[in-house]
Formats: structure tokens, C-alpha cells, sequence
């Protein structure tokens, strides 16, 4: 009956119409309460704050659909203008998991009046005009030549390149805190693909990197340019020639199949990559050498919204829907006639020398500085912007250990599902896989809107290197860690912040006995995606670490920063994504941040916070009573007297705060503190 009352109770109200804040203006209906229905009252001021009270205001909404009912759905502008997909409803009552994609029939952008390539401007990108490479002449056969050519002219952006992260250059991890030697892609392990070294994965790992199949060892002649110089290119690794060298298997399922590798150099181990005509109907080498240009969003996305083997697969907060997003998947990369800053990769990850800046918890290297912060652009948010834009003030307190993404990235995999946990033991068949030829790849589990995990990060973290022993365990799901970030809830302030993350998982061989027990297998996820049977791609990769001994499978998980996917302001997360919902505060609902360590003091010591914990704590200054209603109406303690320090009741401390606290900085009691509040029961809180 509540939610019945609370829509009519907010049916009186529409903002903007005769109340003061006109600034809210268009805002959705409200209603705010405080307490049961009886005293349910209106925002009189669209300020989403009852008046006079401490009450919780909410927009009002109702299912648009029926769980599991379908619809049709249109999207795509410009050429792509009228493509069809299919969304479901969730137990919500949301449309969800749409199908459409905007950019199925996209083309290369040519002089034509049209917008082929479905990102909504027409004719961009010089076509129409004459460009410092329309008359370049010469016998282009295969991408080699055209990287040749560049380098006539480009000898320096050329030894840039192979100095750089894409280039493939081994570079430094210095905020890894256990590497011991400088990241190369190619020789370190991740929950996705495990281990992508060449002599297990061959090229199906080398498809991204702008090199033209050498894989060590580069120099400029080795680059492909084309590869993030012109996104009409489409390339392919050549396919061996020889049917001596095909790979003919018996997959688990007892059928035979044979496998067209891609051809090396029988000397180097190299490979051969060639122009993908098929896939670039009427272009010429020379139309792509006269179209090339800096690299753009769709430059970005073509390798990195799909690693892990697929669109929005691995990081979650990208896709390739992300190239022309609308503002609630991504309001920074939206373009502005979709509502959003019209803002490209580029703009906040400001490349120096082909050094690209950026690095999340799970990537190791670390190269081209930072890449750009929220607050580098929105300055006046750092301290007080909210409530000098006429906001609520309430995330001001929040931002010197918040970070800004944690509120205003409510949700990942909002273009598209995105994996949470893959099981190499249950194989599944891909048929795109393999370039086409199919593959038994491990189970995958994707969900699409996730609500993140939070941690504490402080911009350094440990990520599993070959050889080492597992030794992290998370806290929360009891999973050994292969990517963990580092950072506290009592770090002092400035050292780390609170982010969302993506957690991961994947079902991994593991050794558990001998010299070498707790040393994660270099999985050879070739012969895996061959024959689908698993123990002997273990086994393939424990001879290949030379490691002795048994293994077991078992689940890893990995911490993963969310950057990308900001909403627009009038979507940020919900408080109850973090705090206790209204009536909900009790010691046996355990939050998200209790888990991070803003629970109740464990005051016996006993290793398990209960109401034994809530009598001590709660009898220092008075008789036990019942917890408040909310955590907001439960912290104004802190607004007493000369404020009741966080440490009277949790294991946590805000010296910012500047709260009265039972224990001195130099672990000493704070006399004036406690003859102040504690009046009842006496906590030694420093020598419990």
C-alpha cells in the first residue's frame, strides 16, 4: 500500500510549476516521507529535501513493462538509419538487452553526400577534400609496403612507435608492486584468454597490435601505420598454405577436425599479415593511404571493446556501441546531438610520442603519464561544487575519499552484456572463433547493467606475474586474487579513493602440490579452443613452465577498474547502492560498505559484529537503544557537542573531519573526549 500512497502523495507535485527553485525545473515527480504514509508530505521547494526535516525524497516511476514480454526496436542514423533489433523486459519492469545495433551496414566515410559510416556527421574526415596524401604514388601489395612508404616521411613517428606500449615495447609496471621486470603483453596471464604468449596462442592474439605479425624485436618496418591510421582498413593474418602444417585434432566429443593455422616465417616464428579486401569493397591501398588520419574513437574501440573475445566482453564500461553512444551509456563520448560532451578517447587520453596514457588495477605498464581526471575539467567540483551549483551538498563530503566515477557510474555493460565469470571445464562452441573455423571456448556468464564493487585505490596494485605464488585473497568472495588494488578505509587522506570496479572470475588450473604449489598454469588456450578437452591444455602448459607436480581447478578473480560509462548528472547512483536503504539499518544487513570496513566496531574481539557489539558500543553514552531509521539520522551523533569521533564506534578514522576522538594521534586516551560523551559504560578503545 506504501507505494501506492507515495504516488499519489506525489501527484501534487511537479517542479517547476509555481515553487521557488525554478532551476529544477522538468525535473520527474517526487515524494518524500518521513515515516510511515501518514506523514508523507511534499518537496515544497523542489530542493529534494522535506522542509524542516531529514527526509528521504525519490523520484516516483512504475514498471513500463511485464518481465519477460518483447519488443521491437529501431535505431542507427545516416546510412544505418531504420536497423532492427529486439529488447526484453527484466523483473523491473525495464526494457533491457536490446539488440539493434546502430552500426550494422556502417561503411568507410567517402565523398558522397552521405553519412556511411552511421556516426551521425557527413562527409567528415577530409574526404571531400585534398589531402597531403592524395597523390602519393607506388606499388602498394601488401601493408608492408604502405608502412614503407611512411616511413619516408615519418622516420620519427617510426621509432616512437616501437618505443611504446602499442608498439609492443616491453614497458615499465612501475605501480605493480610485486612486477620484476618491465609488461609485454605476450608473456603475462589475465582471467580471460590466461596466457596469450605466441607460442601457445599464435596470432589470435597479435589481431590488435599495430604490428604487422612480428611479435618481438621490432623496428619501424615491422609497424603496421594503417592499422590505427585509417579505419577503413581491414587486414587478416595470412593462412598457412601448406596442408602438411594444418592441425588435425579429435575434439572431446570425438569428432575430428582440422584447423588452418595462420603461416609463419619458418625461420623467425613471424607472421603474415595482408590487406582484407573483402572486407573493403572498392578501396585501393592508394584510397587508404589518402584517407589516413589521427586515430579516432572507432580507431580505439576496434581492438579494446573487444578483448576477452568479444563486444563489451572483458572491461565493461566499453563496447563497440560506444563509438556513437547515447549520454546514458556514455554522456562524455556521446556526441552532442545525442546529449552528451562529444568528447573522443583522445581528449582525456593525450598521447605524448605514441606514448598513450592510462592504466586501470588488472593492466600492468604504466607509460605517457596520467591520463586525464574528472577533476582536471569539472575543477569546481573538487571541494564544494555541488552545492554551489545548487545541488544537495551531501556528495561534497564525500569527495576528498570518494571517487567522482563511484556515484556517477551506476551501472556497467549498458551497451551490452559483458562477462563476470568464464569456466574453461565446460566447453561451449563459438563458431566465429578461430577466424571463423569455430572453437570450444570456456563457459562465459555475461550480464548487462551490473551494478559495480567498490574499493579502495590508491593507484598502485598487485597483478599476478607467471612464476609467483598466489597470495592475495579477497576479502569478500574468498577467491584468490590474480589482480588486486591496493588502498584502505584508514589510509590517510589523498592516498586513495573509492572506485567501482568490475570483479571477474574464471575457473583456472592451479598447481597444488610440489616445489611449485600455488603457481597458476600458462593455460594453451589453443588447444583448448581446438579440442575443448581442458586438462590437456593444462598439461600442455605446465610443461611448458617446466612445473612438477598436480593441479586443481579452481576460481580466480580479478579487480577491475570502471573509467569509462559515465551517466548524466541526473543519473547518479543511488545512496542505498553503498548505505543501508531507509529502515533498514541493522546490524544484520550488511552493506557494501561494511564490507570495506565501516561496520560496527567488533568491540568483544570475537571476529563476528553483532548485538553483543551494538550494546558496548552504544551503552558509552547512554542506554542501549534501538538503531535510527537511516544512517543519515544515525550519524548526526557526530553533530554533537564537539562532535562524537567515528573511532567511538568504528574501526575507521576521518581526522579531516575534525571530530572528537577517544584515542590521541600518538595512541594515548583522549581524556577530554571521553569525560564528555561517555557517561555510562567506559570502552577502552585504545587498549581494547
Amino acid at each position: 500500500m506504501k507505494k501506492l500512497y507515495s504516488i499519489l502523495c506525489a501527484a501534487t507535485l511537479v517542479c517547476g510549476m509555481g515553487f521557488p527553485n525554478s532551476a529544477n525545473a522538468g525535473k520527474p515527480p517526487q515524494v518524500c516521507d518521513y515515516g510511515d504514509e501518514a506523514t508523507c508530505v511534499a518537496d515544497s521547494n523542489c530542493e529534494w529535501v522535506i522542509q524542516g526535516k531529514k527526509g528521504t525524497c525519490q523520484e516516483v516511476s512504475s514498471p513500463t513493462c511485464t518481465e519477460g514480454e518483447t519488443q521491437s526496436t529501431t535505431c542507427g542514423q545516416g546510412e544505418c538509419a531504420g536497423n532492427s533489433g529486439i529488447e526484453t523486459c527484466d523483473a523491473n519492469g525495464n526494457w533491457i538487452n536490446d539488440t539493434c545495433d546502430p552500426f550494422a551496414g556502417a561503411t568507410a566515410e567517402v565523398c558522397d553526400g552521405l553519412d556511411n559510416n552511421c556516426d551521425g556527421s557527413v562527409d567528415e574526415g577530409g574526404v571531400c577534400d585534398g589531402g597531403p596524401h592524395d597523390n602519393i604514388t607506388g606499388t602498394f601489395t601488401t601493408p608492408a609496403d604502405v608502412t614503407a612508404k611512411c616511413l619516408e616521411c615519418h622516420n620519427l613517428e617510426g621509432a616512437e612507435i616501437i618505443n611504446s606500449l602499442h608498439g609492443m615495447m616491453a614497458t615499465p609496471a612501475p605501480d605493480v608492486v610485486n612486477a620484476t621486470r618491465d609488461s609485454q603483453k605476450l608473456s603475462e596471464i589475465n582471467t580471460f584468454c590466461t596466457y596469450p604468449n605466441p607460442n601457445q596462442a599464435g596470432a589470435a592474439c597479435l589481431g590488435c597490435h599495430p604490428t604487422l605479425g612480428k611479435y618481438e624485436n621490432l623496428t619501424a618496418a615491422d609497424i603496421d601505420c594503417l592499422r590505427c591510421h585509417n579505419d577503413a582498413y581491414k587486414r587478416a593474418f595470412a593462412a598457412e598454405p601448406d596442408p602438411a602444417n594444418y592441425y588435425n585434432v579429435v575434439d572431446w566429443q570425438g569428432t575430428p577436425r582440422t584447423y588452418i593455422p595462420s603461416d609463419q616465417d619458418d625461420s623467425t616464428g613471424d607472421f603474415y599479415v595482408e590487406f582484407n579486401w573483402g572486407a573493403m569493397p572498392g578501396l585501393t591501398a592508394s584510397d587508404l593511404i589518402a584517407g589516413v588520419h589521427r586515430p579516432t574513437t572507432t580507431t580505439c574501440l576496434s581492438c579494446h571493446a573487444k578483448a576477452g573475445g568479444g563486444d563489451w566482453t572483458k572491461r565493461g564500461d566499453f563496447g563497440l556501441s560506444t563509438a556513437n553512444p547515447s549520454s546514458a551509456e556514455d554522456v562524455h563520448l556521446a556526441s552532442v546531438a545525442n546529449g552528451g560532451a562529444g568528447l573522443t578517447c583522445a581528449d582525456c587520453h593525450i598521447s605524448t610520442a605514441h606514448k598513450i596514457p592510462g592504466r586501470g588495477i588488472d593492466l600492468r605498464p604504466s607509460e605517457g603519464g596520467d591520463a586525464k581526471d574528472c577533476v582536471d575539467c569539472h575543477a569546481i567540483m573538487a571541494a564544494g561544487g555541488h552545492a554551489t551549483q545548487g545541488n544537495r551538498a551531501e556528495p561534497d563530503r564525500h569527495v576528498a575519499r570518494v571517487s567522482c566515477k563511484s556515484c556517477h557510474i551506476p551501472a556497467f555493460g549498458k551497451g551490452g552484456a559483458t562477462e563476470l565469470w568464464r569456466d574453461w571445464t565446460t566447453p561451449h562452441w563459438n563458431q566465429a572463433l578461430c577466424n571463423g573455423q569455430g572453437a570450444w571456448a570456456g563457459e562465459e556468464h555475461k550480464v548487462a547493467d551490473v551494478v559495480p564493487d567498490h574499493v579502495f585505490f590508491d593507484g598502485t596494485s598487485y597483478v599476478y606475474e607467471l612464476g609467483q605464488t598466489l597470495t592475495k585473497v579477497d576479502p569478500i568472495s574468498g577467491l584468490d586474487l590474480v589482480a588486486d588494488a591496493n588502498g584502505d578505509v584508514n589510509d590517510a587522506l589523498g592516498v586513495s579513493l573509492l572506485v567501482p570496479i568490475k570483479r571477474h572470475q574464471s575457473n583456472m588450473a592451479v598447481m597444488n602440490s610440489g616445489a611449485d604449489a600455488g603457481k597458476v598454469i600458462p593455460f594453451d588456450v589453443v588447444w583448448q579452443f581446438m579440442t575443448g578437452k581442458f586438462d590437456e591444455a593444462a598439461e600442455n602448459g605446465k610443461a611448458y613452465a617446466g612445473y612438477t607436480g598436480t593441479y586443481e581447478w579452481i576460481n580466480l578473480e580479478a579487480e577491475m577498474a570502471l573509467n569509462h560509462g559515465v551517466s548524466p548528472a541526473a543519473s547518479v547512483a543511488d545512496c542505498t547502492t553503498c548505505h543501508h536503504a531507509r529502515n533498514e539499518f541493522e546490524i544484520e544487513i550488511e552493506t557494501k560498505l561494511d564490507k570495506l570496513g565501516y561496520a560496527l566496531k567488533d568491540a568483544d574481539k570475537n571476529g563476528v559484529v553483532d548485538a553483543v557489539d551494538k550494546a558496548i558500543v552504544c551503552s558509552q553514552c547512554h542506554a542501549e537503544k534501538s538503531l535510527k531509521r537511516d544512517w543519515e539520522q544515525m550519524h548526526a551523533h557526530s553533530g554533537k557537542g564537539s562532535g562524537i569521533g567515528c573511532t567511538f564506534c568504528h574501526d575507521i578514522d576521518r581526522p579531516e573531519r575534525g571530530l572528537c576522538e577517544p584515542c590521541n594521534p600518538d595512541g594515548t586516551q583522549n581524556d577530554a573526549c571521553i569525560n564528555e560523551f561517555v557517561d555510562t559504560n567506559y570502552y577502552d578503545h585504545c587498549n581494547p
